[in-house]
């Protein structure tokens, strides 16, 4: 049984309870049920994208466009995964006098949650949507029946790496990592060069770490080792150099995993109390931690003796994208638009509202606006995000994950 710094709840959020309604119809969540029934059933896509197209989603236009029509709605609500949003309210408010930002920052699962009902129920008070994907329930449950709107203006675009650029559900302006953080104080270098040497004695209730059932980045990174066990498989040689023997479980990240809870993780509630329990130990042999990598900001913040490593066979990590959309029939869709270009870094990337986010340990989606201080986008060794897979699968992950505890 591994240790816990906190038990949390082992309830999933309602946007994976969907999923999980979809996957087991014996499923005893009636509410989840009846949400995504609901949501099923009330939801127009052909209505949907008539709005959006008539609201001008598919067009770029100018700021002065955009902010002059933006007045006469007179405010913006923004629906955010981080709360970074109240800077971003700040600076835009003093841009732009006359609009008023509302601002809800909530963790992505609440928001699918607080969409869903709201929109079943015929309310429509969001403008814009600002979340990550949530094991590809916002992609499956948002997108896809239109509760939210991809808005791509060209000229922010045409800046943009690919798959972001053509080929993204809704406007990335960044992505961050769930990274392996150490301390810097008693480490010149990571310790941890594969994610095999977790399994390691020496590592044993040394790994601090979120549950996965409580956080959907941490399961993103165990559903994309599931995806690629291949890799998991040839990374386990590289390590130990023989072929790896499996012992009840059905590929090498499996494996990996059922090795991994043997090796007694330390579960913490948030990424906040890993970095800093990783950065001010003062253990001879202090801990490591996974967590989110944009707490690299915390570095100079608090003074922690962290650093991240991005040299982890077989791969870093999986990409984790932010999105920004414009909600269905948003009330104030020109306001909405206004703040999307504005959190996006506007057509110049130079805009106050990107600047929260552009820190260490998050990736600009752009040519020209990302930062020199940590590896470029073309040189992270990561897993691409697949949101059909992680749909499709974190209810097996799941259920292999609370029978090994």
């Amino acid at each position: 049984m591994k240790k816990r710094k906190s038990y949390g709840s082992c309830l999933i959020a309602l946007s994976l309870m969907i999923a999980l309604t979809a996957c087991n119809p014996k499923s005893t969540d009636t509410k989840a049920a009846d949400t995504a029934n609901k949501s099923s059933a009330k939801t127009d896509v052909s209505a949907a994208v008539t709005w959006a197209e008539t609201n001008g989603l598919n067009k770029t236009e100018t700021v002065d466009e955009l902010y002059s029509k933006a007045k006469q709605e007179g405010k913006v609500v923004v629906y955010s995964q981080s709360s970074r949003i109240k800077d971003v309210k700040a600076t835009f408010e003093a841009k732009y006098p006359g609009i008023k930002v509302e601002a809800f920052n909530m963790s992505t699962n609440d928001i699918v949650e607080k969409v869903i009902r709201e929109q079943t129920a015929g309310i429509y008070n969001a403008d814009v949507i600002f979340v990550k994907d949530a094991s590809g329930a916002v992609t499956t449950e948002l997108t896809t029946k239109k509760l939210v709107h991809k808005y791509i203006p060209k000229d922010l675009s045409e800046k943009m790496v690919e798959p972001y650029k053509s080929n993204s559900s809704g406007l990335v302006p960044y992505f961050s990592l769930r990274a392996i953080f150490y301390n810097t104080d008693v480490y010149k270098t990571s310790p941890v060069t594969n994610w095999w040497d977790l399994t390691m004695p020496e590592w044993k209730g040394k790994v601090l770490m979120n549950d996965p059932i409580d956080s959907a980045d941490m399961m993103d990174l165990f559903l994309a080792m599931i995806q690629h066990s291949d890799e998991m498989k040839q990374a386990y040689k590289e390590k130990f150099g023989k072929d790896i023997v499996l012992e009840g479980t059905e590929n090498a990240s499996y494996e990996f995993i059922k090795r991994f809870l043997k090796n007694d993780p330390v579960l913490m509630k948030s990424s906040d109390e890993v970095v800093e329990a990783v950065g001010v130990s003062t253990q001879g042999k202090p801990p490591i931690g996974i967590g989110a990598s944009s707490k690299l900001r915390d570095v100079i913040e608090k003074k922690l003796s962290i650093a991240a490593t991005y040299d982890v066979l077989p791969k870093i990590s999986v990409v984790g994208p932010s999105y920004l959309y414009v909600a269905d029939k948003a009330p104030n869709v020109n306001a909405a638009k206004l703040m999307i270009r504005y959190m996006a870094g506007e057509a110049d990337g130079k805009s106050d509202g990107f600047k929260p986010f552009n820190v260490m340990g998050s990736w600009s989606t752009r040519t020209d606006n990302g930062r020199t201080d940590q590896p470029s986008i073309d040189k992270l060794k990561v897993w691409n995000y697949d949101s059909d897979y992680f749909y499709k699968n974190f209810v097996k992950f799941r259920e292999f994950w609370l029978k090994m505890q």
